[in-house]
């Protein structure tokens, strides 16, 4: 099976194309372009292949034991001061947790800021991205095409112009889903089918969706839920890449203005080694990439360097609970189904605060009762635990505007258990993030109202599931850490492809931009390979 290629070090070649760390939404789609173009690429991932056994589907093992926590946290703040995040990690990145909500960016998200012409009740100002929608259309038909994305087109009352439609149409709403519809369209709202990179069809692939309410959060056992492990590893692999799990990139080895190599460590058998490359494309999240570019020194790149780990961005997202008088999921299925973008751009036609884009409201899956009794103290933890058949879970995700003060640094007197220093992050919310995710509650709070909810509560997330900004791209190092092709300014043959790159969070869920701005990076890497290779500049 291609999952056990090159899992010890005797079974991996030392020089390498291109060497990929991170298998996530970035560094899988780029490792397809470029395994395609016939390049020799080697994708490194810390994590390994999930388990798709019935341990997949079980609270305890994944949510509450941490099946396959990190070995290695980064410290941030928490509910109470400041403490380590273990995040999950395996072959895949995270999308073999994530919901599968598969958002394309609207036209106008590329030039909030030449759009909005102030900074809109904030001290930060919007930025322009150094490409347009045009620029990564293509691309998002692509990315949508691999993860077979199901949705509706111009369902979407803010979705931007599309060459093609989805290549799956969504399953009926269940109950719940299409409660909050009625609601919705009897308040004058557009309710739509959520895009979702889920495998609905019976194809005789691989098993169709059952529609289970173990999805997000969760790996899928059956691998109904289009995740990088399922649909695009294996078509990079057949290609000619080769995936090595449970490898941990501890330091670029660099020269001049080109890194030379990578300095690797084998988690299952403790042994050191290195590995040389032409190029080197970082893939590793918008926390543990700069992490990996400060940890090898390349905060001291003229200009450019002082960006790494900088405008870091999580969105400013919360979740408002609805409590009913009758059981609101009684089948069990799967609901998280239906969104609203009614206020993606505000509410410009009644001049409500905050001026300017408040964001996406969507429904989500209400978690399993031993979770939520595992997160709270005594007695809330129970009470919510015991009346969640009546429960129903809006996601309201606001943007949150990119703050140089908000930055991922690395940590001069803690390391982990591996000796690499860990990350430390710093992330504070300005007034106008706060203002838009308010809004969003409010909207959200009378959507549950108009479904029939009794009591309504707002509670916000705090993860960085949407770590996003920090090493972001521009048209010059003064202001950005890559250039808009991704490559660090400053380095020759070095990329950042992740979350990383974005230079504003919008009010989306990140995983399809990132994956099409891998696809758009990864295409240009391969036709102008032999360039990067020989240390020239490439053709624009």
């Amino acid at each position: 099976s291609f999952k056990f290629i090159a899992n010890t070090a005797t079974m991996v070649q030392k020089k390498w194309d291109v060497i990929i760390i991170g298998s996530g939404f970035g560094g899988s789609m780029t490792a397809l372009q470029m395994a395609k173009a016939g390049l020799q690429v080697l994708v490194l991932e810390r994590g390994r292949w999930v388990d798709r056994d019935a341990s997949a589907w079980d609270v305890r093992a994944i949510l509450i034991d941490r099946k396959y926590r990190s070995r290695t946290p980064y410290e941030a703040d928490k509910w109470l001061g400041r403490g380590d995040i273990y995040p999950d990690e395996a072959v895949g990145g995270n999308s073999v947790f994530y919901g599968a909500a598969s958002f394309r960016l609207r036209e106008q998200d590329f030039k909030m800021h030449s759009s909005l012409k102030s900074r809109q009740n904030s001290d930060l100002p919007h930025v322009d991205w150094p490409i347009e929608y045009r620029d990564l259309a293509p691309f998002y038909d692509e990315a949508e095409q691999i993860l077979e994305v199901a949705g509706i087109g111009g369902s979407d009352p803010t979705e931007p112009p599309r060459q093609r439609d989805f290549p799956q149409a969504p399953p009926e709403y269940s109950f719940p889903a299409q409660h909050l519809a009625n609601a919705g369209k009897e308040l004058g709202l557009q309710p739509f089918p959520l895009p979702l990179a889920i495998h609905y069809r019976n194809d005789g692939k691989r098993p169709a969706c059952e529609l289970c309410s173990t999805c997000d959060l969760f790996p899928c056992k059956i691998e109904a839920k289009n995740d990088l492990s399922v649909t695009v590893l294996p078509e990079a692999v057949r290609h000619g890449a080769v995936v090595r799990p449970q490898t941990v990139a501890k330091r670029l080895l660099r020269k001049g203005d080109r890194i030379t190599g990578v300095e690797c460590l084998d988690l299952q058998t403790g042994e050191a080694f290195s590995l040389e490359c032409d190029l080197c494309v970082v893939s590793a999240g918008a926390i543990h990439s700069p992490r990996l570019l400060l940890a090898s020194g390349l905060d001291s790149l003229e200009r450019s360097g002082y960006w790494i780990g900088r405008n870091l961005m999580r969105h400013c997202s919360g979740i408002v609970i609805g409590l009913f008088p009758f059981k609101t999921n009684p089948e069990g299925r799967f609901n998280k189904q239906v969104g609203i973008a009614d206020f993606y751009f505000g509410d410009p036609a009644h001049k409500r605060r905050p001026a300017g884009p408040w964001g996406m409201i969507q429904a989500l899956q209400v978690p399993p009762p031993d979770y939520i009794r595992s997160q709270a103290p005594f007695p809330v933890g129970e009470i919510g635990a015991r009346t969640t058949p009546y429960h129903m879970y809006l996601l309201c995700i606001a943007e949150d505007l990119p703050n140089p003060n908000n930055r991922v640094a690395i940590s001069h007197n803690r390391e982990d258990d591996l000796g690499m220093p860990i990350a430390t992050v710093f992330h504070k919310y300005d007034r106008r993030d706060l203002l838009g995710r308010q809004a969003l509650y409010r909207e959200a709070a009378r959507w549950l109202r108009a479904a029939g909810a009794k009591i309504r509560m707002h509670k916000p997330i705090a993860t960085y599931s949407h770590a996003l900004g920090s090493c972001r791209f521009g048209h010059s190092p003064e202001s950005a850490a890559l250039d808009p092709w991704c490559r660090v300014f400053g380095m020759n043959n070095l990329f950042v492809v992740d979350g990383s790159f974005m230079p504003t969070s919008t009010g989306v869920n990140p995983s399809l931009t990132i994956a099409a701005n891998a696809l758009r990076v990864g295409q240009h890497l391969a036709k102008e390979f032999e360039r990067y290779a020989r240390g020239a500049e490439p053709a624009t």
